[in-house]
């Protein structure tokens, strides 16, 4: 009796196509990483700026609170460049209507900007309104 018998098993041409197609594979997917790095590098800066913000336009919030200070236009300091990333910020105020004052004079509305720069960086301008409070009534702020 003559029997074959196939052992079962991959050739050597099955495993250096199956080896082929794992380093294309790999090569496409390694490739995409730096890209990755790259945004995941961007949105931290995003994230660090925009926090920053937030507590700067927190702490204006806090300050307005009080009428006097909001009718001064006193605004605190701008946010430190070491929390920014290395950005540069400047804060502006204006008063977008200008026909709503007081008898007067004071706004009734606030516009306060915080606007970041940096070299090689975009620019973030981060906005917020801010209304006049309004006194006790029948005291010195009515």
């Amino acid at each position: 009796m003559n029997r074959t018998t196939r052992e079962a098993g991959l050739t050597l041409i099955e495993v250096l196509i199956a080896l082929a197609i794992f380093t294309v594979l790999s090569i496409a997917v390694l490739g995409v990483l730096p890209t990755l790095f790259k945004v995941n590098r961007s949105n931290q800066n995003d994230q660090a700026v925009t926090v920053a913000a937030k507590a700067f336009m927190e702490s204006v919030r806090t300050g307005y609170s009080a009428q006097s200070t909001f009718d001064a236009g006193t605004l605190p300091a701008a946010p430190d460049t070491s929390l920014m990333g290395g950005l540069t910020c400047t804060t502006s105020q204006t008063n977008p209507v200008p026909t709503w004052v007081t008898a007067t004079g004071s706004p009734m509305l606030r516009r306060v900007t915080l606007s970041c720069t940096g070299s090689g960086q975009p620019t973030y301008a981060f906005t917020l309104d801010f209304g006049r409070p309004v006194g006790t009534p029948g005291g010195a702020g009515s």
